[in-house]
């Protein structure tokens, strides 16, 4: 297996190196996963997916700069679209054989639909767009190990 993680680098350019790859993959794995007519269990296998990188973030958040929380929200908010369709999924599969919840069955199925379309919505205006994920990959590249206790007139002062 190839090492994701190189012991001869730093932890800055490990971190420049390998988050925005996770993010592109993350992306990618997205667009496929919420695209029209993909099954249940490819969007299930992408909210864990989801879990992970958002996991991964919040174990670097303290080396990101405060930017990382935007990021992180947006996806806790994808997990929570896709949590909320798993559960109408799940009760809709449960209710299925009882014979007196075909009305409750339709709902939920309705409701998993438009949440569905909801989630296409958010992904299409938050992540779709190729501004949006430049400027992620740039931000993780960017404000990896960023030492926050310099002035900013100081690092701007250390540009020039």
């Amino acid at each position: 297996m190839k090492a994701l993680w190189k012991d001869s680098l730093t932890l800055r350019d490990n971190l420049q190196r390998r988050m925005p790859k996770l993010a592109r993959r993350y992306f990618d794995k997205g667009d496929k996963a919420l695209a029209e007519g993909t099954d249940w269990e490819e969007m299930h296998q992408f909210r864990l997916q989801t879990k992970r990188f958002r996991y991964t973030l919040e174990t670097f958040r303290e080396l990101y700069g405060p930017g990382i929380e935007k990021r992180i929200d947006s996806l806790k908010k994808v997990q929570t679209y896709l949590g909320d369709i798993n559960d109408c999924i799940v009760t809709a599969k449960l209710l299925k054989s009882s014979k007196d919840s075909a009305d409750v069955h339709g709902k939920l199925e309705a409701k998993a639909a438009k949440l569905t379309e909801k989630l296409r919505q958010y992904w299409a205006d938050t992540f779709t767009p190729a501004r949006a994920r430049a400027t992620w990959t740039q931000y993780l590249v960017t404000y990896a190990c960023r030492p926050t206790s310099i002035p900013r007139s100081h690092r701007l002062a250390a540009r020039k």
